[in-house]
């Protein structure tokens, strides 16, 4: 059995926003920041029910319809994140990795030695 094996290159470039990019980031932002206080208002999460909700509050901003549903999107997958989470806020925690479930088994198996 032979593998190929291709070498990608990488380049390190550095880039700075125009005005009128940051301004467009800015405007993205905000309308993300609106759907998610509409989403948290209305306790919706869906992309379905936050578009139907939150489309026509993002009328005021003079954006092409795309970044509007690009918006929507980026705020439902936030709010569905946020809705996984046990304690309710912020993002999920952080996936356990093997080198936390080893300590976790040393602690239970100290534990049950003391007992």
């Amino acid at each position: 059995m032979s593998f190929i094996v291709l070498a990608v290159k990488t380049v390190w470039q550095y880039y700075a926003p125009t005005g009128d990019v940051l301004r467009l980031l800015d405007v993205f932002r905000r309308m993300v920041n609106d759907s998610i206080r509409i989403g948290l208002l209305n306790d919706a999460s869906s992309l379905r029910r936050l578009s139907l909700l939150s489309y026509n509050q993002l009328a005021r901003y003079d954006s092409p319809s795309y970044y509007k549903l690009c918006a929507i999107s980026r705020a439902a997958g936030i709010l569905a994140a946020r809705k996984k989470n046990p304690s309710g806020e912020g993002f999920p925690p952080r996936p356990r990795t093997p080198s936390d479930n080893s300590s976790s088994h040393a602690t239970a198996s100290r534990s049950r030695v003391e007992d």
